[in-house]
């Protein structure tokens, strides 16, 4: 019987969870290339994105974990992954592609990682001048030049110059596996602790503006990836008027391609006043929560208030709220919900529906989404792939007969799982 053309086969094969993809790399030596080709991996990176499949939470405390969310919205079972700083308290500064910038906790060591290939590539060392210094990561791709880039940002105060806060920025590029120095944002960032929200190829932070006569308003700085510079964009002209007030947190965020602002209200509160689910809850206590959503990026008035909560307390919510990603009908939004569970916020009846996770660590949680993906960052494998050579155990020979008609069937049976429209024009 004849094999399917090259063709059909590539395209199948794109369509398929990276774990299996993993697998049938032993299949035979044509299917091991047409696998690792940065090509296919581009095409396979590109379906997922177009049928919102091979989608992963993960999230860090101490360590990292994942889950996939694509199986049963309604259920996450959560694993740990080994990766190169497993014996360290690992952070998250970013994810793109399916690939994380990861780091230990005091930000010496850095790893562009893959969670489901475990490929992986260190950065080179990058000395910060000061420990005192405010150090702030973004990371994300740059399409034109083909490149995976990291950006560093250091803030502090100057006492050699009596400054009242000095800045630097470098900027990691894997293609040249190198740091330079790029102008430095020049205005003073308000959050420390978040990283860079990444959409349409740039970084964005809150930042705070100064003006003549002392006068200060805030903004949100982007950093373009592929032009390496900063400049401004507006908040939503609705929430200047609270901006300054005590209890404000303005969380920028990625929802569906767009750039999106979580805007907490908070109130001085201690203890007592509501029903927390544990002792250890203290501090400032949600009385608000606002989503806002920048449609067409760049375009200051077609930021929309999607959704507003406005008692946080009825949902079981404390602290803060963070959106996540939308469902696959885009129906319902998948909400972090004080950095303890999950929920999903139904944009029509204004509802949430908490979500059964497995395997989840005790303790503050922080989480991020992520599109799975082939993409590689490992020079070893990239060397390895040209050498044209492998493994004893893979120099199979394909056969054309009864392991394509079973591998067809394991493919038409996944995609009647995922139970999707676009996988019946397959």
């Amino acid at each position: 019987m004849a094999a399917l053309p090259k063709e059909i086969i590539t395209e199948i094969l794109s369509r398929l969870p990276v774990k299996s993809l993993l697998r049938f790399t032993s299949v035979c030596k044509s299917w091991y290339f047409l696998i690792k080709n940065p090509n296919f991996a581009k095409l396979h990176l590109n379906q997922s994105l177009i049928s919102q499949s091979n989608r992963h939470l993960i999230l860090f405390h101490h360590s990292l974990y994942f889950s996939q969310i694509d199986l049963d919205s309604n259920h996450l079972s959560f694993l740990k992954i080994n990766h190169p700083l497993d014996h360290q308290k690992t952070i998250v500064l970013g994810s793109c592609n399916g690939v994380t910038c990861i780091s230990n906790f005091s930000k010496s060591e850095f790893f562009l990682f893959n969670p489901l290939t475990k490929s992986h590539r260190k950065l080179p060392s990058i000395p910060i001048q000061d420990p005192k210094d405010e150090v702030i990561f973004g990371f994300g791709y740059d399409s034109k030049n083909d490149d995976y880039k990291v950006l560093r940002m250091l803030e502090g105060y100057n006492y050699k110059t009596d400054e009242i806060f000095y800045n630097e920025a470098k900027v990691y590029s894997l293609n040249n596996h190198s740091w330079k120095t790029v102008d430095a944002l020049p205005y003073y960032l308000f959050y420390k602790n978040f990283y860079g929200a990444l959409v349409n190829e740039n970084l964005h932070y809150s930042v705070l503006v100064e003006q003549i006569l002392d006068s200060e308003y805030m903004s949100i700085a982007r950093f373009d990836l592929q032009t390496e510079r900063f400049s401004l964009m507006s908040y939503p002209i609705d929430i200047y008027g609270d901006i300054f007030k005590s209890g404000l947190m303005l969380v920028l965020g990625q929802l569906d391609g767009c750039l999106c602002l979580m805007v907490n209200y908070q109130t001085i509160d201690l203890g007592g006043l509501l029903p927390l689910p544990t002792n250890e809850v203290q501090g400032p206590l949600l009385k608000r929560v606002d989503l806002w959503v920048m449609k067409e990026y760049g375009k200051e008035d077609s930021w929309v208030r999607l959704f507003s909560i406005c008692q946080p307390e009825s949902i079981g919510c404390y602290i803060h709220v963070l959106p996540l990603v939308y469902s696959g009908d885009g129906r319902r939004i998948l909400l972090d919900l004080d950095a303890l569970r999950f929920g999903w916020y139904d944009l029509v009846s204004n509802s949430v529906d908490e979500i059964i996770a497995d395997g989840l660590p005790l303790g503050y949680l922080e989480s991020s989404f992520f599109v799975g993906s082939l993409v590689c960052v490992s020079l070893q494998d990239k060397l390895s792939l040209k050498k044209k050579t492998l493994p004893k155990k893979n120099k199979k020979k394909c056969f054309s007969g009864s392991l394509i008609y079973y591998f067809i069937s394991i493919f038409f049976e996944f995609f009647a799982r995922k139970n999707s429209a676009c996988w019946a024009k397959v």
